[in-house]
C-alpha cells in the first residue's frame, strides 16, 4: 500500500538532509545546549545525579541529574520491533528498518538523531530500553497488576479480568516484579517508572463490572471477599439492618456475604447509598494497589520516580486519583481528544460511573490536578489522518483528520494548551511508528506514527514538533509567578 508518494518522500528526504541542529536552532535551542540529558536553561536547580520533580515559582518541573529544568517531550514505543501483524504473521516495521538501515543498531542511531532534531527528549513507554540506557532519557513501564490473582468470571475477550489486589500473593508478586526496575534505578537517564497502563478502574468502557460485584465472585474466605465484608461492616457500623435497607437485601449477618457469588436480583444498586458504597469501595481497591506498588518500588530504590499507572482521562474517578496521590511522584494520565459528538457521550457515561466529567478534556486535567495537587504527565495522546492510507478503523471514538497538515495542526493546538498548564511535566505522543495495515493484536490499524511503516518521518508532524519544542522552555518559564 502506498502511504506517501515518491515525490513527497524525495522532497522530505531532501529537506531532512538539509536540516541540522545549527540551522534549526542557531545555538539557542534547549536540545542543542541542554547537556547530556537534553534539559533546558533559565533555571539552576540542585543536581542530585538522578531525575526528580520540583515546583519552582508555581511551575512543576522534572529536574535532570545535572540540575537543569526538564519538560518530558516524549514519543511512546520507540522500538525497532513494533507491532506484530497477526493476519500476516509478520513484523512489517522491523523488516523495513533492517532493509533500510542494515541493523537494529544503525536504526537506533538514526532514531536518536531524529528525536534530537525534532526536540524530542524522552523515549516513552514500551520503548526499546536497551537502545537508550546510558545515552537518552527514557521511562519504563512495569505491569504490576499482573502480579495479583485474577478473579474468575470477570473478563474475557477484550474485557480484562479483575484482580484481587488484597491477596498476599499480590504483595509477594509485586516485590518480585519491582526487581525489574533495578536497571532503571541504576541509570541516571531513566526518568522513572509507570506501574501499569490504563488499568480498568471499573466500571468503565474496558470493564463494566463494578469492584463490589467482581469481588463477590471470589470464593468464600478469599482475601478480597473478606475485605469487602469488612468494608460493609465498617460503612454501616455493624448494622446489617441499615445495609439491608440501603441495598434492599435480606442478610441475617454480614458474614453471609461470603456465601454470595453475585448480587441478588432484588438488591437495589441504583439507590444513592448503594452508588456511594460502590464508589467508596473502588477507592479502597485503588488505595491497596497504589500502596503495594509504591512500597515494592521504594524497597528497590527510595529515589526512583513513580509515575503512576497512566489512567485514562475518561475513566479518572475522584476517589482513584485521590488514592493514587500519596503513592506517586507524578500522576500519569492518557488523554486523547475525542471525535465530535463523542465527548457528550463520554460525559454522560462518566456521570453514570462516577468519573470526572468536566466540559472538556483539558478541564478534566485541571480537575485532576485540583483534587490531588500532583504534577501530571500526559502518558499518551495523538491524532490520525486519512491521507496516510491506513484504515484507522479502531477505536472509533478518536478523530480522523483529513490530512497530515491538519494532524500537525491538532498536535500543535493540543501541545500548546498543555504547555500552558504549570502542573504538567511531560507530554508523550503515541506513538513512534504507524500500526500494521491489517491491524495489530487488538485490531488497531491506525496512523498514530511519527514515522510510517517504511520508517519515513511525517514531515508535517516533525516540523511542527520542532516549532513547539524550540519554544518549550520560554513558554514554561513565562508561567512562573
Amino acid at each position: 500500500m502506498r502511504i506517501r508518494t515518491k515525490m513527497q518522500r524525495r522532497t522530505w528526504m531532501g529537506t531532512l538532509a538539509a536540516l541540522s541542529l545549527t540551522t534549526l536552532g542557531a545555538g539557542s535551542c534547549w536540545f542543542v545546549d541542554g547537556g547530556p540529558y537534553r534539559g533546558g536553561a533559565g533555571l539552576t536547580l540542585t543536581a542530585t545525579g538522578r531525575f526528580r520533580v520540583e515546583q519552582v515559582d508555581g511551575v512543576w518541573w522534572l529536574v535532570t541529574p545535572d540540575g537543569r529544568p526538564f519538560f518530558s517531550a516524549g514519543i511512546n514505543h520507540v522500538s525497532s520491533n513494533t507491532d506484530y501483524e497477526p493476519k500476516t504473521g509478520r513484523y512489517p516495521y522491523h523488516e523495513n528498518i533492517l532493509s533500510r538501515w542494515g541493523s537494529e543498531e544503525a536504526w537506533a542511531d538514526e532514531a536518536l538523531r531524529r528525536m534530537d532534531l525534532a526536540g524530542v527528549n524522552t523515549a516513552g513507554a514500551w520503548s526499546e530500553l536497551g537502545r537508550f540506557r546510558g545515552r537518552f532519557p527514557y521511562t519504563q513501564i512495569m505491569g504490576f497488576s499482573g502480579a495479583a490473582p485474577a478473579i474468575p468470571g470477570t473478563g474475557g475477550g477484550a474485557v480484562p479480568e479483575m484482580r484481587d489486589y488484597f491477596s498476599p500473593a499480590f504483595e509477594a508478586g509485586a516485590a518480585a516484579h519491582a526487581e525489574g526496575a533495578r536497571a532503571c534505578a541504576s541509570d541516571p537517564y531513566c526518568i522513572g517508572v509507570f506501574s501499569d497502563n490504563e488499568l480498568a478502574w471499573a466500571p468503565n468502557l474496558k470493564q463494566p463490572l463494578p469492584f463490589v460485584d467482581g469481588l463477590l465472585r471470589l470464593p468464600a474466605g478469599a482475601p478480597g471477599k473478606v475485605v469487602l465484608q469488612a468494608f460493609f461492616e465498617e460503612r454501616y457500623a455493624g448494622d446489617v439492618a441499615a445495609f439491608n435497607a440501603a441495598w434492599n437485601a435480606s442478610l441475617a449477618g454480614f458474614d453471609e456475604i461470603q456465601a454470595l457469588d453475585s448480587l441478588s436480583a432484588n438488591w437495589r444498586t441504583d439507590s444513592a447509598r448503594a452508588k456511594e458504597d460502590r464508589t467508596a469501595f473502588r477507592g479502597r481497591v485503588a488505595e491497596r494497589y497504589y500502596r503495594v506498588a509504591h512500597d515494592a518500588l521504594r524497597a528497590v530504590d527510595p529515589q526512583l520516580l513513580i509515575l503512576g499507572d497512566r489512567i485514562i482521562a475518561f475513566g479518572a474517578a475522584p476517589e482513584v486519583v485521590l488514592a493514587a496521590a500519596p503513592f506517586v511522584d507524578v500522576l500519569s494520565i492518557n488523554a486523547y481528544e475525542w471525535a465530535p459528538g463523542w465527548h457528550a457521550v463520554a460525559q454522560a457515561l462518566a456521570e453514570i460511573a462516577g468519573f470526572i466529567a468536566a466540559p472538556s478534556l483539558l478541564d478534566d486535567l485541571d480537575e485532576i490536578h485540583r483534587l490531588t495537587g500532583k504534577p501530571l504527565l500526559i502518558g499518551e495522546f495523538g491524532y490520525r489522518a486519512a491521507d496516510a492510507g491506513l484504515p484507522n478503523s479502531w477505536p472509533p471514538v478518536y478523530p480522523i483528520l483529513p490530512t497530515q497538515t491538519e494532524r500537525a495542526d491538532a498536535y500543535e493546538r493540543y501541545a500548546r494548551s498543555v504547555l500552558a498548564r504549570p502542573y504538567v511535566v511531560g507530554l508523550h505522543w503515541f506513538e513512534w511508528a504507524d500500526q500494521p495495515v491489517t491491524g495489530r493484536f487488538d485490531g488497531e490499524d491506525d496512523n498514530w506514527g511519527f514515522v510510517n511503516l517504511r520508517d519515513d518521518v511525517y514531515p508535517e508532524l516533525f516540523l511542527r514538533m520542532w516549532s513547539v519544542h524550540v519554544q518549550l522552555y520560554e513558554t514554561r518559564l513565562a508561567l512562573a509567578r
